[in-house]
């Protein structure tokens, strides 16, 4: 029981760092941008970067759906987000970068995905919650990939 109270425990801060860094949380190192830089953000988001934000925005419910699911114990809930994981990861929004290596990235995204929405199925707690912190550490992968694919870009 303790293992399971620690495995929440990290999934809960993980999932917390992530949900910080989707509202923008700002820094110091932030604050002291380049005045080139402020201009910049300060441009109107394209209608590409606002479908993106939305397209995230339904991928983070479908995660939080996925981690209540895990603290009440309730497997049709973890099925359901996943499941919403799935669906969204298949969309033709989901490939932001057109390369081998997101492509990879993408692939074992949907593959972690697979196997937590089994454990939900076959209502393995320990397993969907490993699954989910393996799905979380696939997108924290992942989009460290894609910022520095589109910074050199």
């Amino acid at each position: 029981m303790i293992r399971v109270a620690r495995l929440l425990l990290v999934v809960l801060v993980a999932f917390l760092g992530i949900a910080l860094w989707f509202q923008g949380g700002s820094t110091v190192a932030q604050d002291k941008t380049k005045p080139a830089e402020k201009a910049a953000e300060k441009e109107k988001p394209t209608p590409k970067k606002i479908a993106m934000q939305a397209f995230m925005r339904k991928k983070l419910e479908s995660s939080q759906s996925v981690l209540e699911g895990l603290a009440v114990e309730d497997f049709d809930m973890i099925a359901l987000g996943a499941k919403q994981l799935k669906t969204t990861s298949a969309a033709a929004e989901f490939m932001v970068v057109n390369d081998p290596m997101y492509a990879q990235e993408a692939d074992e995204f949907r593959r972690i995905v697979g196997k937590l929405e089994r454990a939900a199925k076959e209502k393995r707690l320990d397993g969907a919650t490993l699954a989910y912190v393996d799905m979380t550490m696939s997108c924290v992968e992942c989009h460290k990939y894609v910022r520095n694919v589109l910074v050199a870009q």
